[in-house]
């Protein structure tokens, strides 16, 4: 069965809002952090919406990736290629840049 252009877009939209939601949750780790505060590490911001991967980095690197507001960390590998493109590897998690509608809905998010 093949599907529709708007099935498409539907789903790249719906994968764009999933990745925004754990920017979101990671946004509220990094001002506890700051605050000395504890946390489990960061979220997978990936388009899975119950993925479990999480990495350590300070609060500093997690704003300076998310600077721009179509950039998110991943695990590696966890990549959604039709909407976005990988921009840094590092051993722990991978840099990834939204293109396109996910880009505008990263920033609409933002």
């Amino acid at each position: 069965m093949e599907r529709s252009p708007a099935s498409d877009k539907t789903r790249r939209e719906r994968l764009a809002h999933n990745e925004a939601l754990d920017r979101q949750l990671n946004e509220r780790k990094a001002e506890w952090m700051e605050e000395g505060l504890a946390t489990a590490g960061f979220r997978c911001e990936c388009a899975t919406l119950h993925c479990g991967a999480r990495f350590r980095l300070s609060p500093k690197r997690w704003q300076e990736v998310h600077f721009r507001s179509d950039r998110f960390l991943v695990a590696p590998g966890h990549v959604a290629a039709e909407i976005e493109v990988v921009v840094e590897e590092s051993p722990d998690y991978w840099i990834v840049e939204k293109q396109g509608e996910a880009a505008k809905i990263a920033e609409a998010t933002d």
